[in-house]
């Protein structure tokens, strides 16, 4: 399908106003018609606001989603840290629409190319979601896979209502799901994975543990890693930094802090390396941690297996002074 193909149903969506029907809960699954990896559509905007379908992409996307969902606004178990990096991090693509004012200006030449007219908050926006990547345009397998999904749920939409897109069956919850077989779209139900996102938890270099095992400096020190929502570099290929920092909190002193990127390496290579970034940081300032603290439920996992293989104890605080102080001195 061409661009061109996806404005229109773009279109035809937003004049159906989904969102004025459906929760964002309200899922349904579709298979790609030639990977058969399954894509779960979502529809948001019930609350007046960000109107938009979203498409998940892949069934770790849909436990990312899950998690999400499980945790209570109201009582968030999960750090606003950890809630930004589990929305961006998750592969999505997106048709969302807004003001004028939101759209890069590839998207506005597009437009006019295009010869399509938009008034108010109906200029439609796409977006495709990659791991440590700023939201960025669709390449043409995104732009056919989006498609896809808007036609296959616009075919579908006149028959839903909140909460029909899920029924029980024998004990076990099943999702309805788009699927083409024989050159044909089909409603079928199939199994619901209700799994959640479960936290990486990197193994450290043996080496690097065993380096800063002969230390003798033993130093209570907090520690913090995260990604941070400010874009760096192109706009057509702009990346989020992550950080990672080591702290004394005694003294308040920075120990050490490191910058990482998906520009020059892949969001997997990326999460691997992260214990010994960390290790590297404690070996370059002489010390073997006493005790880590750190405030997010990402930190902790990081560095789990090495904090264990160093015998050291650790613990999630609600703040973290140094690396507080820190980061609001970032200029970002």
């Amino acid at each position: 399908m061409s661009i061109a193909t996806l404005y229109h149903l773009a279109d035809q969506l937003f004049t159906q106003a989904p969102w004025d029907t459906l929760e964002e809960t309200d899922l349904i699954r579709i298979v790609h018609p030639v990977t058969g990896e399954s894509g779960y559509i979502s529809i948001m905007g019930a609350i007046g606001q960000h109107y938009c379908l979203t498409l998940y992409i892949g069934d770790e996307a849909l436990r990312r989603y899950n998690l999400m969902q499980s945790d209570d606004p109201a009582d968030p178990g999960i750090p606003e840290t950890d809630q930004i990096g589990l929305i961006l991090e998750t592969r999505q693509l997106q048709a969302a629409f807004g003001p004028r004012s939101e759209l890069r200006k590839d998207e506005l030449a597009e437009i006019k190319k295009l010869g399509r007219k938009y008034r108010g908050e109906n200029w439609p926006m796409f977006r495709s979601f990659k791991p440590g990547c700023v939201p960025g345009p669709l390449d043409a397998e995104g732009v056919l896979w989006l498609s896809t999904a808007i036609e296959q749920f616009l075919a579908v939409f006149p028959t839903l209502v909140p909460g029909c897109t899920f029924r029980l069956t024998d004990g076990e919850f099943e999702m309805l799901t788009r699927q083409r077989d024989k050159g044909e779209w089909h409603s079928i139900w199939a199994e619901h994975d209700g799994r959640c996102h479960e936290w990486a938890t990197p193994a450290p270099s043996e080496i690097m543990i065993e380096k800063v095992k002969r230390h003798t400096r033993l130093v209570d020190i907090d520690c913090h890693f995260q990604l941070l929502p400010a874009p760096i570099g192109r706009p057509e290929s702009a990346v989020y930094p992550y950080l990672a920092i080591t702290a004394e909190p005694k003294s308040g002193y920075i120990l050490g802090m490191e910058m990482l990127s998906v520009e020059k390496q892949s969001y997997e290579s990326l999460i691997a390396s992260v214990p010994d970034v960390f290790l590297r940081q404690w070996e370059k300032a002489g010390i073997r941690p006493a005790s880590i603290r750190v405030s997010t439920i990402t930190s902790y996992s990081m560095l789990e297996i090495a904090a264990a293989d160093l015998n050291t104890p650790m613990r999630r605080a609600t703040h973290l002074a140094a690396i507080d102080q820190l980061m609001r001195e970032l200029p970002f």
